[in-house]
């Protein structure tokens, strides 16, 4: 069976020479396709594409990969809409599960129904969920499949599956939200056992979308750490002015660690989003925010959060 990797994934696995400047801490995979018939106005795969964001995703036999799969600490394994997607996804993640017994395994996944689900949590202690879209509005905009309201009911029976904690919505910041949609969007999510994993839109001339400012997304990845240490950001957000900004110092105890990469546990995606010349939107490890600390340290001050 044919799967694809992200390139930074093979190039982990020693399958191919590429220089890197930090490793993928995750293998990542998606399953093979010509077009995803999910048609998301965003993403490259439905306009025939094997690329997401800024990643190439080469094609690869499954067999040749898994024995490799032990040098990462996860494996996430990404769906896409094809005939018989479900059925070759539940393939792909027991013959991983039996590769990497002992460490962690994720699917990315759009909403099945209950009987699948149950299969799918078989094999996975996390599941990501691609919401994409931080508003109803801008979900039928970008031609997300099925219904903004068909997603929440599923993240919560993802949930009821796998517990508090363990479903990550995916939010891409820059679609055309404003600040105060994404931090209600996200709110809502955690009130229902949820998590972000939040994404900055990646520039393409084939879709025309905002995007985010750096400032703006550093808010929102502060945000976002607030929900993750169980508190309200909206009593310390400032959200009046031309930029957002806290009004007070929300009492996070790392704000720094708040523009590392989120997702699931030991997901870093390194330079998914942007370019190694920067702006770096998500870290992907501590050593090179380190290098960049005084340049965080100055955007996080610039919305309140230093």
């Amino acid at each position: 069976m044919r799967v694809r990797a992200s390139i930074g994934t093979l190039a982990k696995a020693g399958l191919i020479d590429l220089k890197m400047l930090a490793e993928p801490t995750t293998a990542y995979l998606l399953q093979h396709c010509e077009k995803c018939l999910a048609r998301c106005a965003f993403c490259d795969l439905s306009y025939g594409e094997p690329r997401i964001a800024r990643v190439t995703w080469p094609s690869i036999e499954l067999g040749d990969l898994l024995p490799r799969l032990r040098a990462f600490d996860r494996v996430c394994v990404q769906s896409v809409l094809k005939r018989g997607w479900l059925s070759e996804l539940l393939e792909v993640l027991e013959a991983v599960s039996t590769w990497v017994k002992g460490k962690g395994v994720s699917a990315a996944i759009t909403p099945i129904p209950s009987r699948d689900l149950a299969r799918v949590v078989e094999y996975v202690d996390c599941i990501g969920i691609g919401l994409d879209a931080a508003t109803p509005r801008l979900f039928r905009v970008v031609g997300k499949p099925f219904t903004w309201s068909v997603y929440e009911s599923f993240a919560r029976e993802c949930v009821d599956y796998l517990g508090e904690g363990r479903v990550f919505i995916h939010i891409i910041a820059g679609l055309g939200e404003s600040v105060a949609e994404a931090l209600a969007t996200m709110k809502r999510l955690y009130s229902m056992g949820c998590r972000v994993a939040l994404f900055s839109y990646t520039p393409s001339p084939k879709h025309s979308f905002p995007g985010i400012d750096v400032h703006s997304y550093r808010f929102l990845q502060v945000a976002r750490q607030c929900l993750e240490e169980g508190i309200d950001p909206e009593p310390y957000a400032d959200l009046s002015g031309p930029k957002p900004r806290f009004r007070r110092l929300p009492p996070i105890r790392d704000p720094l660690a708040s523009v590392l990469t989120s997702g699931c546990p030991k997901c870093n995606r390194p330079f998914y989003n942007e370019s190694p010349r920067g702006p770096i939107m998500n870290f992907p490890n501590r050593i090179l925010l380190t290098k960049f600390a005084k340049v965080v340290e100055e955007e996080l001050r610039a919305v309140g959060a230093l």
